[in-house]
């Protein structure tokens, strides 16, 4: 069978480097191609091109045999190409339809008018389809990240498209999310829709994908089916060396108890979780999507006012109302919202770093910075974090995902910190990246930093835990150590299911 989507030579710069280099190679109609490599391999610059945000410098991309001129979105639109990028490109304050819509209206009544009532319609419709449960008329602001992104795909879905390409679209779901996708990439396989498909979860590769094309550094490197190759074999293509087996890495869990929480409730999220966490221990709180597990985590920093229970630092109980409460107290917080809650996108590398930590950063007489200060800090989180940027007073919003999420890591890290929440910390970076963020945790693990963690990835918590506490319908259903971890008993205490250990322990 012959290549339906074919790149030849494709190549391009910024400022003189090149993101690709003379990239070629083909995919079948129907097949679901994955294209892999670490940050800055240009996985993303290659799909815009394919998007028409970007004009490639040289090259020539080939549908069904016949050259396309891609200029703009209008052109990959033309040619039958749907992205669904990993930065949302939804207007907050439109409705689910109306995003889903917005190139597309349905046809508008007599008077000229849109037909709201169709457009609805018509949106329920998709979103039945994807069996997603938001109503078409709620306004976008008011989603969860998850829905965003469903809603993202319900877009792309609305233009009947040939060819989707999805960048990263499971970084914000959960395990019975990413299956739900899963569900909707065979069913558009069935259908004969071409995808490319960007993730740096393994799993899904080997779950989903047909073949796969590595980039590493702007370059080609292979092209393979799925079925020939292992996550190893892979990860030796994406980064050009092996990845160090820390399955027995030694754990730093002290005696001393930085953080103890006693009876907690939030009516309607959860309720009476008590738990404590100690210094030099990577705590993970596990559950399935409506658990009360992130609530758990924001109450503790602040973003939610608890009804009752305890919050005690080192022994002695603190009063949290605001975030500003907590990082006086030594708690630190990073969002599973890089985007649109952590970065600030339109400053800078050293403002996003230094900004938390400004009021150590005034002169004596306390009306200005001190630049000299600021720059110190900034260079102690560059070295200590390996952040990667071309000067210091580049956009963050023009670093990777990886290093966008050491600033935020760094951020903090310049202030007195004792315990770290962190909401997904490796979301929608690549496999180096996660990596080095591995092995900044146990960093700080060893250093005595208490780490209260979520994540939705069961490889990633059972490689990252020392400890994990299960959540169950707002109430604590289980907790398990690093000895005894395994896949199956940590989703049956998710499910609210008693695992042989815990009955044995009632029993007696």
């Amino acid at each position: 069978m012959g290549k339906y989507l074919e790149v030849k030579d494709i190549s391009k710069t910024f400022y003189g480097v090149y993101a690709l280099k003379d990239i070629s190679f083909g995919i079948e109609k129907g097949a679901v191609h994955a294209i892999m490599g670490e940050n800055g391999a240009g996985k993303s610059t290659l799909m815009k091109i394919l998007g028409g945000n970007y004009s490639a410098d040289t090259g020539a991309i080939y549908i069904n045999g016949e050259k396309q001129k891609i200029n703009n979105v209008f052109d990959a639109a033309r040619c039958g190409i749907s992205v669904i990028y990993q930065e949302f490109n939804l207007l907050p304050d439109l409705t689910v339809a109306e995003n889903i819509f917005i190139s597309n209206y349905p046809a508008r009544t007599f008077l000229g008018v849109i037909d709201k009532r169709k457009r609805s319609a018509d949106a329920k419709k998709l979103l039945d389809m994807l069996n997603i449960d938001v109503h078409p008329d709620e306004l976008v602001k008011n989603l969860s990240v998850s829905q965003k992104q469903m809603v993202e795909i319900a877009k792309a879905l609305s233009r009947d498209s040939e060819i989707i390409i999805m960048d990263e679209p499971t970084a914000p779901l959960n395990h019975t999310e990413v299956e739900k996708l899963e569900e909707i990439v065979a069913m558009l396989k069935e259908q004969g829709k071409t995808i490319l498909y960007i993730s740096h979860r393994l799993k899904e590769i080997f779950d989903m994908c047909d073949t796969v094309t590595v980039l590493r550094n702007g370059r080609y490197v292979d092209t393979v089916p799925v079925s020939s190759v292992t996550e190893n074999d892979l990860i030796r293509m994406m980064v050009g060396h092996e990845i160090e087996d820390e399955s027995n890495r030694k754990t730093f869990v002290q005696d001393k108890v930085v953080l103890e929480v006693q009876n907690l409730t939030v009516k309607g999220a959860f309720e009476n979780v008590s738990f404590q966490l100690h210094a030099g221990e990577i705590l993970c709180l596990a559950g399935f999507v409506g658990c009360g597990r992130e609530e758990v985590a924001d109450t503790i920093y602040g973003l939610i006012k608890p009804d009752s229970g305890k919050i005690l630092l080192e022994g002695k109980e603190v009063k949290i109302r605001t975030p500003l409460d907590a990082v006086k107290n030594g708690i630190n917080y990073i969002t599973d919202d890089r985007k649109d809650a952590g970065i600030f996108p339109l400053m800078s590398v050293r403002q996003n770093t230094t900004m938390m930590s400004i009021r150590n950063l005034k002169k004596k007489a306390g009306f200005y910075l001190d630049p000299k200060e600021e720059m110190k800090d900034l260079e102690k989180m560059t070295n200590y974090m390996s952040i990667k940027y071309d000067n210091e007073g580049q956009k963050i919003s023009y670093l990777s995902g990886g290093n966008q999420q050491k600033v935020l890591l760094g951020r903090d890290l310049l202030l007195d910190t004792k315990v770290f929440i962190m909401r997904e910390p490796t979301r929608g970076i690549d496999v180096g990246a996660k990596e080095e963020i591995y092995k900044l945790l146990y960093q700080l693990a060893s250093e005595g930093m208490g780490i209260l963690a979520i994540f939705s990835d069961m490889n990633e918590l059972i490689k990252v835990s020392d400890r994990v506490i299960a959540i169950w319908d707002g109430r604590m259903s289980g907790e398990i150590s690093r000895e005894e971890f395994t896949k199956e008993q940590i989703l049956s205490m998710s499910a609210g299911v008693k695992t042989e250990a815990q009955e044995e322990g009632a029993a007696s």
